[in-house]
């Protein structure tokens, strides 16, 4: 996959990237964006949509003209390094450590950034152990990599370090001594230059009850370090802090000003987890306040409004907190500004969020992409009865990585006869090196693996984290979370568990992983439920957990009494019918048909059609024993009457209309639409909303448009 696919408008000289950065990709000067105040760039989309791999172009592209450092706020390994030392070390200090390492690294215009002020504070927390502990010394020594060679700075803390080794050789058995912090900082002040006086006092001078005095800063913030809670946070936001008045120092003077050019850029992939949270939370208090700097700070969130903490408590909405979305499709620039009235410590923190969206592919893009990994010359098979780029559009929404894994399935396909052929194309694995084809596995597993087991829910709780995906299989044939809670509850049961997740709760999970939701459907993705019913469906040997599940939701439904109401199929007997259908008993259509047969005359035909639509929405899977076509084709004659036979024959060419597995089949519109005609002739009643509906639907059918619109299905034109 190219690195850029898809991001062509925001990489481009003139786009959102490099007006923010004020450089082109070239190295060519940009009137910046947003200027003093800068928002901090929250990239939204949920798994799939490329945000970390739009970061590490920022980084490619943008890195060799102004200073970048990128981490991944979801890695193990900031937690890993932090409980080496959790006296002297947190995820943050680990995190900041890395930025600070990359940025001393970095080699271009005007040099590696030095960060004197992050490793004053660095070391005054790793130096804060008990008098004469070898951990201490080891600690301070292991930041000395963050400054360079032959600096003032590593002279003082060198001279510091020798002299206190000195002290703790004289002493006799028993005889206290200062802590060390107090000799590494009585050191750096009686060495340090006026000039770097100056730089330690507008930093640390201004910590919480410093009163201007760095040394007095750098104390506290060593023990406030030692504390718990919100006292090691506030030193935590702090170090950050330090870090931007490190990088905006590398921007001043006369060598600053005459060979750097642009903004320089911290980038927070998975920024909405712990660590990105707590990351973030200081630079936008810093510029709630009115503490500007030239840092941006690009992170990335899965949730479309950046994240729960960025909101006030019982806040909803983007624009009541002051959040403000940009979508690139919309073309042009943001012009975001910091929404009046804000009250630092109390506003929410979202008002200093520019939310942009992440781009979907187009029709056209996902075409290239498809023709681009098969050999060369070779176009994607549409004469089949499967259009193959139809096929990659309605399973992947636009989704980059989806797009990909498809197009890269299309090579082993020549004319499917359905979308689960096409997920059912192996492929190899991401970073897979064996090509011997023994490891490779059904597009739709490693699309789970990438979309699903890769992005667990942070609040996922650990006994769930091994069958996620079996939970979630298993609630793709639910509807509102009324469906949802009936399976949950009979997984409860059948695990003999006293405490379960809910549905609700399930929902709120999803929600933070950024998957959409859906007032239809309990797993709000198109591609994403497909996936998910195909691995319910192959659980267990002929469908058993699928047949099971269905059949659950249709016993529930069919013991409702008479014909009560259903927010979402008209009655509770339709709902339960749906479900009955799907799970593929023999009499299911017979039963349905009934059922409309019964109701055409009496029940409201608007109604009666919405019931007729939620019935044939059930999903079908056993293709072995499809007989939809040539009964809706008229090709074989349903059992009954003049009527109930035209009925049997509506719900069969809905039920194709209706399945987005299967390509548009303008000869089965066309039936439908005659079926729809002669079923209005048999009465008065309805004839009007029979014939408007035979139009509309036709028309919806051949251009493979859903006959009942949802969330789900928008991204089909």
């Amino acid at each position: 996959m190219p690195d850029t696919l898809g991001f062509d408008t925001l990489l481009a000289d003139d786009g959102l990237f490099a007006r923010l950065l004020g450089t082109t990709r070239t190295g060519r000067h940009r009137r910046p964006l947003h200027g003093p105040d800068l928002p901090v760039v929250i990239l939204v989309g949920g798994p799939g949509m490329g945000k970390g791999r739009l970061l590490r172009c920022i980084r490619e592209e943008f890195g060799p003209y102004v200073p970048t450092a990128q981490i991944d706020c979801g890695s193990s390994v900031h937690r890993a390094r932090a409980a080496q030392n959790p006296a002297t070390r947190t995820e943050a200090t680990e995190a900041l450590r890395e930025l600070a390492l990359q940025l001393h690294a970095w080699q271009g215009p005007g040099g590696a950034v030095a960060t004197p002020r992050l490793y004053a504070g660095l070391v005054a927390v790793a130096s804060g152990g008990e008098p004469g502990g070898a951990e201490s010394l080891a600690e301070v020594q292991r930041h000395e990599g963050l400054l360079p060679p032959g600096s003032f700075w590593r002279g003082v803390l060198k001279k510091a370090v020798k002299g206190y080794l000195s002290a703790l050789g004289g002493l006799v058995a028993g005889q206290a001594t200062v802590p060390f912090t107090t000799a590494v900082l009585d050191e750096l002040f009686a060495r340090v230059s006026p000039e770097g006086n100056t730089a330690l006092e507008e930093c640390y001078g201004a910590y919480p009850g410093a009163g201007g005095q760095p040394k007095l800063g750098l104390h506290t913030l060593a023990g406030d370090f030692r504390q718990d809670g919100a006292t090691r946070e506030q030193a935590e936001g702090f170090l950050f802090r330090a870090l931007r008045h490190d990088v905006e120092a590398a921007y001043g003077g006369a060598h600053g000003w005459l060979l750097r050019t642009g903004r320089p850029a911290l980038l927070l992939d998975r920024a909405d987890c712990a660590l990105g949270r707590h990351l973030l939370k200081p630079v936008l208090e810093d510029r709630e306040a009115g503490r500007h700097d030239r840092t941006l700070v690009v992170a990335t969130a899965r949730r479309e409004d950046g994240g729960r903490f960025l909101h006030g408590p019982g806040r909803s909405g983007l624009a009541a907190d002051g959040a403000q979305p940009w979508n690139p499709g919309e073309g042009g620039l943001p012009r975001w500004s910091r929404p009046p009235g804000g009250v630092p410590g109390l506003a929410p923190l979202a008002r200093g969020t520019l939310l942009v969206r992440m781009p979907v592919l187009t029709p056209e893009q996902q075409r290239d992409e498809t023709a681009r990994t098969r050999n060369p010359g070779q176009r994607p098979d549409n004469s089949g009865p499967m259009r193959i780029d139809a096929g990659v559009h309605r399973l992947s929404a636009g989704r980059p990585s989806v797009v990909v894994q498809l197009a890269r399935a299309t090579g082993a396909l020549r004319s499917p006869r359905s979308h689960w052929e096409l997920l059912d194309a192996p492929i190899r694995p991401p970073h897979e090196t064996h090509g011997d084809g023994r490891s490779d596995r059904p597009v739709a597993d490693v699309l789970l693996d990438e979309l699903i087991d890769d992005h667990l829910p942070e609040e996922l709780p650990p006994e769930y984290r091994g069958v996620w995906l079996d939970v979630l299989s298993h609630l793709s044939v639910a509807h509102g979370t009324e469906c949802a809670q009936l399976l949950m509850d009979e997984r409860k049961a059948a695990e003999h568990r006293d405490e379960h997740l809910s549905a609700y709760q399930i929902a709120e999970l999803l929600a933070d992983s950024g998957w959409p939701g859906c007032p239809r459907h309990f797993i709000g993705d198109l591609g994403l439920r497909h996936l998910l019913l195909r691995r319910l469906y192959r659980l267990e040997r002929g469908g058993g957990a699928w047949r099971r599940d269905h059949e659950l939701l249709w016993r529930h439904y069919r013991a409702i009494p008479g014909d009560a109401p259903d927010d979402l199929f008209g009655s509770a007997v339709a709902h339960g019918l749906h479900h009955r259908l799907a799970a593929g008993d023999e009499r299911a259509a017979d039963a349905v048909v009934d059922h409309l047969d019964r109701t055409v005359a009496t029940r409201d035909t608007a109604q009666w059609a919405a019931e007729l639509l939620g019935v044939a929405e059930a999903p079908f899977l056993a293709e072995d024993r499809d007989d939809r076509r040539a009964t809706a084709l008229g090709r074989i004659t349903p059992p009954g009457d003049v009527r109930r036979r035209r009925i049997a024959r509506v719900l069969h060419a809905v039920r194709l209309c209706e399945d987005r597995m299967h390509t548009a089949d303008p000869e089965v519109a066309g039936a439908l639409r005659r079926h729809l005609h002669h079923l209005g002739d048999e009465s008065s009643h309805g004839t009007e909303v029979l014939v408007r509906l035979a139009g509309d639907w036709e028309a919806r059918a051949a251009a493979g448009q859903p006959l009942k619109p949802c969330v789900c299905t928008q991204h089909l034109r």
